[in-house]
C-alpha cells in the first residue's frame, strides 16, 4: 500500500454480555486491524477502547464514558488485547457502583491464589 492509499474500513458489531460492541476495522480483506471500538448498554456508552500499536494489535487503552482514561490506583488499565479491552468494558465496567467496579478491577489484575 502506497502512503496515499487509504484502507477500506468496515465496522463489525456484536453483543457480548447484554453491550453492544462496535469495532472499526481497518483493511478487512488483509490486515485486520481494529483501530478503535465502542460498547454500548442500553443505549447508554459504557466506553471505548483503542490500539496504540496497529501493526503489532498491542498497547490498548481503555476511555471511560466520561471521556477519562481508566485507572487503578492512579496508573491507567492497559489490556493485553482487544478481546481484555472488551471483557473490561463489558464485564467490569457494567457493574452498579465505583466500589464494585474497582473491586471487580482488583480481582481482574490480581494474580491467581495458590
Amino acid at each position: 500500500m502506497t502512503p496515499y492509499e487509504v484502507p477500506e474500513t468496515v465496522s463489525r458489531r456484536f453483543t457480548e454480555n447484554g453491550c453492544e460492541v462496535t469495532a472499526i476495522v481497518a483493511d478487512p480483506a488483509d490486515a485486520q486491524q481494529t483501530l478503535y471500538g465502542t460498547v454500548t448498554r442500553d443505549g447508554a456508552l459504557v466506553g471505548s477502547y483503542y490500539c496504540a500499536d496497529r501493526v503489532r494489535q498491542s498497547d490498548w487503552y481503555i476511555v471511560t464514558a466520561l471521556g477519562r482514561p481508566l485507572t487503578l490506583d492512579g496508573q491507567p488499565v492497559n489490556p493485553v488485547s482487544e478481546g481484555d479491552a472488551v471483557l473490561v468494558l463489558t464485564t467490569i465496567l457494567t457493574a452498579r457502583d465505583s466500589f464494585e467496579i474497582e473491586q471487580r478491577l482488583r480481582d481482574a489484575i490480581r494474580p491467581p491464589q495458590r
